[in-house]
């Protein structure tokens, strides 16, 4: 099976699980990744309706089979995650950190998949 759709599925996986979360049961699902701040009920139902809506375009990607915009989804998942740092040194939310946990579980192997990709094309090119 193909090494990026085994992550982009990871992706889809925990957006969509995650997006969920926040959208329906938006008390329980911040309390159960040990939320220690008040976001309402809206914000975080607004968050899991973006989460759900990525985690189908990724989806996407996968039914399709196109794998075109991977580094750049690598580069936006990065992003995801110093922000996410940057929130947690805001208000010392362990949400945050947890988070950011998942996330690089997905990302790290990303990262080595397009790494080795980049290492195999250049040498079958003869470069």
């Amino acid at each position: 099976m193909n090494l990026k759709k085994i992550s982009l599925s990871y992706v889809v996986f925990y957006l969509m699980i995650g997006g969920l979360g926040l959208a329906i049961v938006p008390r329980l699902f911040l309390d159960l990744f040990q939320s220690n701040q008040d976001y309402g009920d809206i914000m975080p139902r607004v968050v899991g309706m973006f989460m759900i809506v990525l985690s189908s375009l990724i989806a996407a990607m996968l039914y399709f089979k196109d794998f075109k915009y991977y580094g750049f989804s690598i580069i936006l998942r990065t992003f995801i995650v110093l922000f996410l740092f940057f929130l947690y040194l805001l208000n010392n939310d362990p949400f945050f950190i947890l988070i950011n946990v998942i996330v690089l579980i997905g990302l790290v192997p990303s990262y080595i998949i397009f790494i080795k990709e980049k290492v195999n094309s250049s040498l079958g090119s003869g470069e």
